[in-house]
């Protein structure tokens, strides 16, 4: 039998500098997957959103002729801190390294660079990163993108509603380690066998008011429990006669396809601005015109 075709490479770091210049004569896109080291429960890993994050950008790359930095674990971790293994960074610390490595790129010749967060809360920092580097430094050619965001697009809603299965992020976590060439066994594999309800990530006793000042602005809080945190869906089902975890990788391709179209929007939106210098706004003498 002939053998498989081996997939590009696409890691910034397993390149050349040869290469990444060859590269670097047609093609201009980066992509920069970044989330935290944070607690996920008995059976879903400390980095399902760098893994899921990383799994994406991978698959962009390799359907846009891009590349990928390495993964950024330096992140805001949300209310996991006390969790074993969590590594929580500030957002302030977390926007000022997402800045410095878009910059640095961009010297390098990078024409196109787009942070990519696999979920909240690592999103924030990536759009804060882009609009600083955008409206305060320079008009930078950045994107910040948001996966999960694609968990409503047609294509995923078709998949999810089709397979009656519980999905969440742990079948994408196992999937997306996998890809990128690290797959494990699953924890815990009976829990997560049977999976855990939905909505109790919140004590009872404080639920209401953190749901009242969610749903107003932001208020911070901690996970005090194992089990707060642990919902995040089943892994080790059957689907269509395969394991789950093929149904994880179909979910992962969906996501990347759905992200696609903001790769050729960022070249255009790049190029229109180097054709219309930034200038002060004046009086028009008919507004709307």
């Amino acid at each position: 039998m002939p053998e498989a075709k081996a997939e590009r490479i696409v890691h910034l770091d397993r390149l050349t500098s040869r290469e990444v210049g060859e590269w670097m004569k047609t093609n201009d896109v980066i992509f920069v997957p970044h989330g935290p080291i944070s607690g996920h429960g008995a059976w879903t890993t400390l980095g399902m959103h760098p893994h899921g994050a990383e799994a994406i950008a991978v698959l962009l790359a390799r359907k846009c002729n891009g590349l990928v930095f390495p993964p950024l674990h330096t992140c805001f971790a949300g209310a996991t801190r006390m969790y074993p293994g969590s590594v929580p960074f500030s957002y302030e610390y977390h926007v000022q390294t997402l800045k410095r490595v878009a910059h640095t790129l961009y010297q390098q010749g990078f024409g196109r660079i787009l942070l990519l967060a696999f979920t909240n809360p690592e999103d924030m920092a990536g759009a804060v990163a882009a609009r600083d580097l955008f409206d305060l430094e320079g008009e930078l050619p950045v994107a910040a993108l948001h996966a999960t965001r694609g968990m409503e697009s047609p294509a995923v809603k078709q998949l999810l509603g089709e397979c009656g299965l519980d999905v969440g992020e742990a079948v994408m976590d196992y999937a997306a380690m996998r890809l990128l060439g690290y797959g494990r066994p699953v924890a815990e594999p009976q829990l997560a066998l049977q999976g855990l309800p939905h909505g109790q990530d919140r004590n009872p006793e404080i639920r209401e008011a953190l749901y009242t000042l969610g749903i107003r602005g932001t208020r911070g809080f901690r996970y005090d429990a194992e089990h707060e945190h642990s919902s995040h869906g089943t892994v080790g089902q059957q689907w269509q006669g395969q394991p789950d975890i093929e149904l994880g990788l179909k979910i992962l391709e969906a996501l990347a396809e759905w992200l696609l179209p903001a790769v050729e929007a960022l070249k255009h939106h790049r190029d229109w601005l180097k054709a219309h210098p930034a200038k002060r706004v004046e009086k028009q003498a008919i507004l709307g015109q």
